[in-house]
Formats: structure tokens, sequence, C-alpha cells
């Protein structure tokens, strides 16, 4: 199921042609927006109109955590503050926190892409999605909300944690789909046994589940006990939190947004492209 058809059944041919295009646009506009970037491309003889190909990317410089922290907190934004609407920011348990701001065309983009994994996973406008992630300045909770919102979705911002209140609202809100990372799902389903709430009785269908590591075991075990279907997803706060990339029903991998993420593959000694 596609929740955007056109844009994410391109051609292979018109795919690499927009990629281009996108690279070419982004590039121009940190080098003339961000002091950081035009420097690093100053240094490094980066002309972004000379950038002709998606091979040219290997020619990139990284940007690091300490990129990021080093321009905390906003300096490595590309557009005024006046234009953002949205703040994010990670947890910093590690140092400073890296901030994301979104203008309102990135919210309402970010919303599709969300939209899409949650398409793909099995949920529609005829769902009642159950979002157990933490809300706030994490992107988890609210990324979901607005994706659930933009396919017709009722929401249930549950956020985390209260678990024994999650699995009474699983139940009388006839809860279709979970939205929450793997563990704490496998955390609810001990709940449920707990609270002597009969599985099979719930209306629950499919399982959105990432924010972090899990196995096949584990989706194993989530799918045995909570009677759905699982499926992975993934994304970072550094770009724009979840909606990135996520699995359909196949579960045979995920499907990444290759219209607005250029994946490079590289090693992780020599920085060159696998």
């Amino acid at each position: 199921m596609y929740w955007e058809p056109k844009e994410e059944t391109v051609s292979r041919e018109d795919l690499r042609r927009l990629q281009l295009e996108r690279l070419q646009a982004t590039l121009t506009r940190v080098s003339r927006n961000v002091p950081h970037y035009r420097k690093r491309f100053a240094e490094m003889g980066i002309d972004p109109d000379e950038f002709t190909s998606l091979d040219d990317v290997r020619r990139l410089p990284f940007t690091t955590k300490k990129d990021l922290r080093d321009g905390y907190p906003y300096g490595l934004f590309a557009v005024p503050l006046r234009e953002v609407v949205r703040l994010h920011a990670s947890s910093g348990t590690t140092g400073k926190p890296t901030v994301v701001g979104y203008t309102r065309n990135d919210v309402k983009k970010w919303s599709s892409l969300v939209a899409r994994v949650l398409v793909a996973g099995g949920a529609g406008r005829d769902d009642v999605v159950q979002i157990a992630l933490g809300y706030g300045l994490f992107t988890g909770g609210i990324g979901f909300h607005y994706g659930a919102e933009a396919i017709g979705a009722a929401v249930i911002p549950s956020s985390s944690g209260n678990t024994r209140r999650q699995a009474m609202i699983m139940e009388d809100y006839r809860t279709t789909t979970l939205v929450c990372t793997p563990s704490y799902a496998l955390h609810l389903a001990d709940a449920l046994e707990a609270m002597g709430i009969n599985v099979n009785a719930l209306s629950l269908r499919h399982g959105l589940f990432g924010a972090e590591t899990w196995t096949e075991a584990m989706r194993a075990e989530i799918e045995s006990r909570l009677k759905l279907t699982a499926t992975d997803n993934y994304g970072l706060s550094e770009i724009m939190g979840p909606g990135v990339a996520g699995e359909c029903q196949m579960k045979a991998g995920m499907h990444v947004s290759e219209d607005h993420f250029l994946i490079e593959i590289v090693h992780p000694v020599t920085g060159e492209p696998l």
C-alpha cells in the first residue's frame, strides 16, 4: 500500500534525476545560508555548481555530532529563525543536545513521510492508532502523531510510560495500531497478561516499532503475544525524525523514501563508498 503512489513508485531513472536536482539545490542553499558549510566547501575546493552526478557525493565532507554541537543551538539552520515553527532536540545525555528546526513546509512534508511508513505498515483511515512513544522534544511521538492524522486515523496520544493505563486504553478504546519501541511492546504484553486481559479479544492488527534495535526473535515474540503484524521503521532527529524508512507488511527490509534521502554506504575506516 502507498500513501503517495506517484512519488513512491517513480522509475529509477526519474528518481535519480530528482535526487540530483535536490542535491544540487540543497548544496547551493547551505553554501549560501550556513557559514559552517560555506567555510568547509571553500577549504575543500567544493563548488556546488560543479556537482553534475550523484557520484560526486563522495566529495562532500561528513557532518559530525561535533559539528552539530559546535553549531548549538541555531548555527546550522539554513533559514532565519522567524521561519521556524517547530524545534526538537536530542536528549543531550553525552553533551549539548542537537537541535533541529522545522519550517511549516518541513512539518507538512514530515507528516507525509511518516504517513508513508504507517500506510506501508498496514494502517489507514479506519484505524485507531495508539502512540506510546515519548512526546515533547523527542521526535518520535509527535512525528507519528502528525503522520497518523494525515492518513485520517483516530490518534490516541498516550505517550510513554504508565503501562497499566496503556493496557486499559488499548482494550477500552479498541486500538488497532500500536506505535512504540519493540521492548515496550513486550513490556505491554507482560502487563496485559498480568491484568488478565485476553489479547485475542483486543482489536490489535498492526504494530510499528522503532527507535531501537531489535531482532527477528523479538518480532516473532511480539507478534505471537500481541496478535498483530510487527514492522520496523527508522529515523533520526538530526535529519527529521521518524519517516526516513519503514517496512511494508512483507517484512523483507525497510523502504527508504529515496526522493528525500540519498543513502550512501561507506567503509567505516576509509570513508570510501562501498
